[in-house]
């Protein structure tokens, strides 16, 4: 983004961040094109009274969140409680925003089903083995871009 500035040494582009509300509700259409753009987030999950969060490599396609994870911790808790939270944010400039998806993890068994997720951009970030295919359907998709600084 280029900062233009007149001969005055007004900053116009500054200046109409700064008139912008500090914090914004996002609608639904603009939490899923962030969502869409991530490829990084984190997910909570249950564990008895307890609220796991760990980090996962995502895409969102369709209306959905996809993750492949190993057999552990992660995939037991989403056996024994479907209801999960996922959250991915990004700060960049003088902004951030932040998308929490609210809804319910299925492991994937069916083979047209996990090979239609190969298919997508679903890339870890180191090079290790997860079998597992993990769906999340959205229940609510909520979201906040916020103006930082002063």
């Amino acid at each position: 983004m280029t900062n233009r500035m007149d001969i005055s040494g007004h900053n116009p582009d500054k200046e109409a961040r700064e008139q912008r509300p500090r914090v914004v509700e996002l609608s639904e259409e603009q939490c899923w094109e962030h969502l869409y753009s991530a490829r990084f987030g984190r997910i909570a999950t249950m564990d008895g009274d307890e609220i796991e969060i760990t980090p996962i490599n995502l895409v969102a396609d369709d209306g959905r969140i996809f993750f492949r994870t190993a057999k552990g911790t992660k995939l037991l808790h989403l056996v024994l409680d479907e209801h999960v939270a996922v959250q991915v944010d990004h700060a960049q400039g003088g902004e951030a925003w932040s998308v929490l998806v609210r809804g319910t993890a299925h492991q994937l068994t069916d083979p047209e089903e996990t090979a239609r997720v190969d298919e997508l951009p679903l890339r870890p970030w180191l090079e290790t083995t997860k079998l597992e295919y993990v769906e999340v359907v959205p229940t609510k998709v909520t979201g906040r871009l916020f103006r930082l600084g002063h």
